[in-house]
């Protein structure tokens, strides 16, 4: 299938019509933007987490992280020595038997940081307690799952960590413009993406970061009924992503029917 280049019904060079691609409505799906929300999707069930739970009674956030605090809370969670770290009590090791340690969405060492925030207090704390705790949200590639981890700023210390599987957050933008990698790697898709920004800027597009990018979550339970819906099978267990993708100043570039495995580097056409 061939996703043809931006423009307004001016013709190539065999006398063929060349259609925009225009921004539509993504089908059938609750967006859920680029924010590092804590809020996730989840696919049918209810996966538990390995760690224990939370406590119930808990109070407001004593305030957000700084951005150093953030740095450092992100350090700590990843961990060192390529993405190989000790398995902190009441976390189970890696359920897929990989060997390489956590992987981010590029592949590379250390799971992918989604967010960071200040975890909420015990009603019961004292208000001259000290706020050294970090709860930190990522992404294993490596065995597709979502973990949290409760560390310690002082210390450099993991305190807790719970993995789960099935549970997909909005994606972050490092994720976004991955996904956008993995559609110009498509020979499919990458040739129509390109020549769309050619179009509207006379320039080549080259990296993603010349795009506003917006991802949202996507389940394969969404596509029931469509065509190409196999292809999209494993998404939810697998990390999968639609985007929002705009030339800045101009047009949108319509991605509403491709879906990006970001577990496994490919993309899908669905409903047509």
């Amino acid at each position: 299938m061939t996703i043809k280049a931006t423009g307004d019904g001016t013709a190539d060079t065999k006398g063929h019509r060349k259609r925009g691609w225009r921004i539509s409505a993504a089908v059938g799906l609750a967006a859920v933007l680029t924010g590092g929300g804590i809020v996730a999707l989840k696919t049918t069930g209810s996966p538990a987490p390995d760690g224990s739970a939370p406590a119930a009674n808990v109070a407001a956030h004593t305030g957000p992280l700084t951005s150093k605090e953030n740095r450092e809370a992100s350090r700590i969670a990843v961990g060192t020595a390529g993405g190989q770290r000790p398995t902190p009590q009441g976390e189970q090791k890696n359920t897929k038997g990989t060997e390489g340690g956590e992987k981010n969405a590029a592949g590379g060492s250390g799971a992918e940081v989604l967010d960071t925030r200040r975890p909420p207090r015990a009603k019961t704390a004292a208000a001259s307690a000290p706020d050294s705790e970090a709860e930190v949200q990522l992404y294993d590639y490596a065995s597709d799952s979502l973990i949290t981890r409760l560390v310690d700023l002082r210390s450099g210390k993991v305190l807790r960590s719970t993995r789960q599987h099935e549970v997909q957050p909005a994606p972050t933008l490092a994720e976004a413009r991955q996904a956008v990698k993995i559609i110009l790697a498509d020979r499919r898709l990458g040739e129509g993406m390109r020549a769309s920004y050619q179009a509207e800027t006379k320039k080549r597009l080259t990296s993603p970061s010349q795009l506003r990018i917006q991802g949202l979550s996507f389940l394969g339970a969404r596509a029931k009924g469509m065509k190409g819906a196999e292809q999209v099978s494993q998404c939810g267990a697998h990390r999968c992503v639609q985007l929002f993708v705009r030339i800045p100043g101009g047009k949108w570039i319509d991605t509403s029917r491709i879906v990006i495995d970001l577990s496994a580097g490919r993309t899908a056409v669905i409903g047509l």
